[in-house]
């Protein structure tokens, strides 16, 4: 789910930022966290930090990077209102989804509850932690709906 915040702190979500995107016309795209894009106005900004690591990767590995690094969480902070050393940035939701799931302390009664839609590898992490911790695991199984005027 993309969100964007108005002027007036209200959210934008879903097909009110499709014009964002480089999407295809007709084209609905259910599946963002796979194969997501990014929004229009991050790929001069990405294009252009490509540019820089080119130029010169040394300088842009060791001071430009870490700067923009700071930058972005110090800016994902404030859209989520939290504190900046809680924000990270991580290769891919399984990376975090692994990494939290591996780091929580369980105690016998907690249980980690997903969906059935669940990716595989997150569903391997699932039974690791159940095998190695005393957490347990709930399945919730489900159908989506085979209606395709829903989507529209």
């Amino acid at each position: 789910m993309v969100l964007k915040k108005t002027g007036n702190n209200d959210l934008v979500i879903g097909r009110g930022l499709r014009d964002q995107f480089m999407f295809d016309d007709g084209y609905i795209n259910l599946n963002h966290g796979s194969f997501g894009t990014y929004p229009k106005s991050v790929r001069e900004v990405f294009r252009n930090a490509q540019d820089q690591a080119e130029a010169r990767p040394d300088a842009y590995i060791r001071y430009t990077y870490p700067d923009l690094l700071d930058k972005s969480r110090e800016a994902v902070a404030s859209f989520l209102n939290a504190p900046t050393d809680t924000c990270v940035f991580i290769p891919n939701a399984t990376t975090g989804i692994n990494t939290v799931l591996r780091n929580l302390v369980y105690r016998p009664g907690d249980v980690i509850v997903y969906f059935a839609t669940i990716y595989g590898a997150c569903e391997k992490t699932v039974s690791y932690v159940t095998e190695t911790t005393p957490a347990e695991a709930c399945k919730i199984e489900y159908t989506y709906p085979h209606n395709h005027k829903i989507l529209r």
